[in-house]
């Protein structure tokens, strides 16, 4: 084939466009390059850079992150930042701050340094000189790659040129007039053409591999010229420095998404009467901000918008009710009263993906009132309780407690607020030395005069205990509460006593046995349910 007639042909192939496609980029390389190549005297005066998705970046601060309180929904943190500055007026930049900084919570303070601080506000970071640099570094930067992307693309499309000519040259003949080639040169021919195209199939894919390394490190940078934010916020700090030197800053500032709930685990000892109380808080921010090496403390306090006390408005009812208007309350309310504050012991690091922390908050042991309790109704097990008395400074917050028995995982459940010096009730799982049987000993049906019946209900409860010493257990059983008139319930008998508790729901029952070692106790309960004849089915239903 002559070099004029695929001349021809690979003008008619658009190899610049396969280049393009192989290459995979998520920009259009051609409109960077000319976006970048325009003038600008500022990052505000540049040619908006096109971008497929406009994404959020790793934050990129400048300085470095010193203590973190967390509160229950937010966290408070605090920065420092070391400069060199000039006598007279003069900005400190803090760059790289969360998106959710909570701009009323700014300030900033003086930590070392002849200076004192005039004032702290957020920029949008578009249009001083000090981020026309920092941007024009970016842009520097952003204008070599896509050089070096443009070198490999020609690289590319030079490639995909020759393997087209190996591929014509395979498929042309011998030509008119001259003589066919022998066995020998054609198998060379082949051997040699099929040698280049695997070495340029591989030079293809190196090329291609380095425009996908070239592309992944600059598209965050056209994003960032593209969104000056896309890597955190800034905060300008302006001072008045008193003294040339270096000068050490602090910024503070709030930050939503962040929170920590409590984790609580209580360990009985079976041989000793008392419980190991631990308190962990569960940490989890999704800030962006990478938490590294940082002085944790956790506060209890949820501040709300205000801080005085409620007041409240005329309580009005008219003829439709309640007017929903007179029950809104004034002012604002803070949880933070009385709020404990954990320090967190050494250095901690936690990631600003959402990812949770655990982190062990204290633990002390406390004198228990352990109980043995059954409800056989319910389930045939003696469940293990312990009554503990809260000791600790501040109230109990809601969580949820595990309970193991020594090194044994027991169960989980949920305990809310406690107060003080008020008592906690918490469960230790089943008392797997005691045995429990509750039976339907008889039921019987009468038919009383009036149209009426009257169903007598007998239940057995046997409890007996394997262990080697003594027990008490309290054992809780219930007879059916009437809320009608025309269905009537009695009691009629028990074998045991039943001992006197007030706080007991109607209907519900208890006995407090003591059991000896191997010993068998019994409990039986009979009531009765009068209905009209018509309520019979309904009542025996109940009663099964």
């Amino acid at each position: 084939m002559s070099f004029l007639l695929f001349a021809a042909t690979a003008a008619a192939t658009d190899y610049a466009q396969q280049a393009k496609e192989r290459m995979k980029l998520s920009f259009d390389l051609d409109s960077v390059e000319e976006a970048l190549a325009a003038p600008a005297a500022s990052a505000a005066a540049a040619r908006p850079i096109a971008v497929p998705v406009v994404r959020r970046l790793p934050l990129e601060p400048n300085s470095a992150l010193r203590h973190v309180l967390v509160l229950r929904d937010r966290a408070v943190v605090t920065r420092v930042r070391t400069v060199d500055l000039e006598r007279g007026p003069q900005r400190v930049r803090f760059e790289g701050l969360p998106l959710g900084l909570d701009t009323a919570t700014l300030a900033a303070e003086l930590r070392a340094g002849g200076a004192r601080v005039v004032g702290v506000e957020l920029v949008a970071g578009v249009g001083d000189v000090e981020e026309t640099e920092r941007i024009a570094g970016v842009r520097e930067e952003a204008q070599d790659l896509t050089l070096r992307l443009g070198t490999v693309r020609d690289r590319i499309e030079a490639l995909l040129v020759q393997r087209a000519y190996l591929e014509q040259a395979l498929l042309s003949g011998a030509g008119e007039g001259r003589p066919a080639p022998s066995l020998d040169v054609v198998k060379g021919a082949y051997t040699w053409i099929g040698d280049t195209q695997r070495e340029l199939a591989s030079r293809l894919r190196e090329q291609e591999v380095a425009a996908e390394e070239l592309g992944e490190t600059l598209e965050p940078l056209l994003v960032k010229l593209q969104d000056p934010r896309a890597t955190g916020l800034t905060v300008r700090v302006d001072v008045d420095v008193a003294k040339s030197g270096p000068v050490e800053l602090g910024l503070r500032y709030g930050v939503l998404g962040a929170s920590w709930t409590p984790a609580y685990a209580a360990r009985l000892d079976p041989g000793a009467a008392q419980v190991r109380f631990e308190t962990q808080a569960l940490v989890r921010q999704t800030t962006g901000e990478a938490w590294s090496d940082a002085e944790l403390e956790l506060s209890t306090a949820t501040p709300v918008v205000g801080g005085a006390a409620p007041t409240l408005d005329a309580w009005v009812l008219d003829e439709a009710g309640v007017n929903p208007a007179s029950l809104q309350v004034g002012g604002g309310v803070s949880q933070g009263s009385g709020a404990r504050v954990f320090p967190v012991e050494g250095r901690r690091t936690i990631a600003g993906d959402g990812s949770e922390a655990r982190i062990p908050l204290e633990a002390r042991d406390v004198a228990a009132r352990f109980s043995l309790q059954t409800v056989p109704r319910i389930a045939p097990e003696v469940f293990r309780g312990a009554t503990v008395p809260w000791t600790g400074e501040a109230p109990l917050l809601p969580g949820v407690v595990t309970s193991f028995v020594g090194g044994d995982y027991v169960g989980s459940a949920s305990v809310g607020a406690v107060a003080p010096g008020e008592e906690l009730g918490l469960g230790f799982g089943v008392e797997d030395q005691l045995r429990v049987t509750r039976t339907l000993a008889s039921r019987r049906v009468e038919h009383l005069v009036g149209g009426r019946t009257r169903t007598t209900v007998t239940v057995q409860t046997r409890v007996r205990n394997f262990a080697k010493d003594a027990r008490a257990v309290r054992l809780l059983d219930q007879i059916p509460v009437s809320q009608v008139d025309r269905i009537t319930v009695a009691l009629l008998q028990t074998s045991l006593p039943p001992a006197a508790a007030a706080d007991l729901p109607a209907g519900v029952l208890a006995w407090d046995l003591a059991l000896a070692p191997g010993q068998e106790t019994s409990v039986e309960l009979s009531f009765s349910v009068t209905a009209p004849k018509e309520l019979q089915a309904r009542v025996y239903d109940m009663l099964m």
